[in-house]
């Protein structure tokens, strides 16, 4: 019997054990269900799909099996990856097929890339790398994603990794047209309207119409437009950066990649997922992306023992800690974003990373910050909780904490009893920053490793940082070269990312 969407259940459980538990969505390809595996302990949650072939005839359902089985293997090796979905079952039932696949918690892009709300050059990276490192792998394995967008990419709960779904080639049982013999069936056109570059729209997509929907999910981020209404340049009739510059501008070598990955001619396109994150990653690298970085001011957590001091003229006025009303004018250093990380996490789980870059795109002053952030807090714990961020952000002269008297009082290691004579030179504190893990520097020690110890790098990276979440950059490839039994390889590891830094 098959599954009643509009009732949310069915009559009896799939294959005999997967009990549809709730409905998630569906359109003309079929239906997505999330079900629970009876068979198993626990009854586990798993995602079913059903796809419906628009036909009944004997001859074109025999070769809509195939298609299903070809592309359930085609899956299967793809779940290997662990940022996509691992296929756990695939089977025929009343002349439907059915996909059950592994449940990811979390939320998808579509939550993060929000109309008004751009997000900044930094982030919307870090997005464009995790999903080209995902999608060069699929591109590798000889498949084509063809519908990528916002809500077919999840940020992963339990590490913030970004996780592939939703493969359109598996859309061609449910519509696959079939001409005079089965060897003469023509590509369907799958996509997204606003994603869909011309050359798929015409059912003849390429590696490079991944790398164009792509592209508009990131111009999409940055800008806070949605696709059909990204502007084009009106000298070259392209989409580009440029066009919506006076919303958010974009480093020159940034925007350069990303007019390329949106170019209509699909010839001059990155040809596929590796090709564009070797550009990136050439970018990331480059002396442009270093000194837009260098402009931001950071300032590491009091205790770093890097401190000098620099003599100053008498009289000179002294530093005193910023108002709690003025804008946030420098990135939190990693320490201190780490410990309002850990706190947020207190509250609300693995969530809060994406709440706090979310809170620090939103809000312009400490103040604004705090109040984001306490916005996710139940009542009885807000109160608690603010008087600790406030504690955290004032480490660094962001904020007062409570019970502190004014927020121009001199610093502690200048006591307001305590005259200066106007011959004495009054000594400055200047903070040397220290160098901080990077997102960046993260994902290329998880590139590197990998060529030495395979998938498992991301896993063994969380684990050492979740132990140690103050390392430097040089201490984490230390701790990381532990776990490569090559000793050539373990130096041409340590090499190639102190070179980096």
């Amino acid at each position: 019997m098959a599954i009643q969407a509009n009732k949310y259940v069915m009559e009896a459980e799939l294959a005999g054990h997967y009990q549809v538990v709730q409905y998630l969505g569906g359109g003309g390809f079929g239906q997505t269900f999330l079900a629970q595996d009876n068979h198993l302990p626990g009854q586990p949650l798993c995602v079913v799909k059903q796809l419906k072939p628009m036909t009944r005839e004997p001859r074109e359902l025999e070769i809509a099996k195939r298609l299903f089985d070809r592309e359930a293997e085609t899956l299967y090796r793809l779940g290997s990856h662990d940022q996509i979905p691992r296929l756990l079952a695939h089977f025929e039932q009343d002349q439907e097929f059915y996909l059950v696949q592994e449940y990811i918690p979390g939320q998808t892009l579509d939550r993060e890339i929000r109309p008004e709300k751009p997000l900044s050059e930094s982030v919307v990276i870090e997005i464009l790398l995790d999903v080209l490192q995902v999608l060069a792998f699929v591109h590798q394995e000889r498949v084509i994603h063809r519908d990528i967008k916002p809500s077919n990419l999840i940020r992963r709960s339990s590490d913030n990794r970004i996780i592939l779904i939703d493969f359109g080639a598996v859309k061609e049982v449910s519509s696959q047209t079939v001409l005079a013999t089965e060897q003469m069936h023509r590509t369907i056109a799958i996509g997204s309207p606003g994603y869909t570059p011309s050359e798929q729209s015409g059912a003849f997509p390429r590696f490079s119409s991944d790398i164009y929907a792509l592209g508009v999910v990131a111009m999409q981020a940055l800008s806070g437009l949605r696709p059909i209404d990204l502007p084009l340049d009106p000298e070259t009739g392209e989409m580009s950066c440029t066009a919506f510059s006076d919303q958010m501008p974009v480093t020159p070598g940034f925007a350069a990649i990303l007019n390329k990955m949106v170019r209509f001619d699909h010839r001059l396109r990155y040809k596929n997922a590796a090709e564009a994150l070797q550009a990136l990653r050439l970018f990331l690298n480059s002396g442009e992306y270093q000194e837009s970085q260098s402009q931001i001011i950071t300032v590491p957590f009091p205790d770093s023992p890097s401190v000098k001091t620099e003599a100053i003229e008498p009289n000179s006025r002294l530093p005193t800690q910023a108002s709690s009303t003025e804008p946030l004018k420098f990135n939190l250093p990693g320490e201190v974003r780490k410990r309002l990380e850990r706190l947020v996490a207190e509250v609300v789980g693995p969530i809060a990373p994406l709440l706090l870059e979310l809170a620090l795109e939103e809000a312009q002053t400490s103040q604004a910050l705090v109040e984001h952030l306490s916005a996710n807090v139940p009542k009885e714990r807000r109160s608690q909780f603010q008087q600790q961020a406030d504690e955290i952000l004032w480490a660094i002269g962001a904020t007062q904490p409570q019970n502190q008297s004014s927020v121009t009082d001199p610093p502690p290691s200048v006591p307001s009893s305590m005259p200066i004579p106007s011959s004495m030179p009054i000594a400055r504190t200047i903070i040397t920053p220290q160098p901080v893990i990077t997102p960046q520097f993260l994902k290329q020690c998880e590139v590197e490793l990998a060529r030495s110890i395979g998938p498992i790098a991301a896993m063994l990276i969380q684990h050492i940082l979740s132990e140690n979440p103050y390392l430097s950059p040089i201490e984490l490839v230390d701790a990381l070269i532990q776990h490569i039994p090559d000793s050539k390889a373990a130096e041409a590891f340590r090499q190639r990312l102190i070179a980096l830094l």
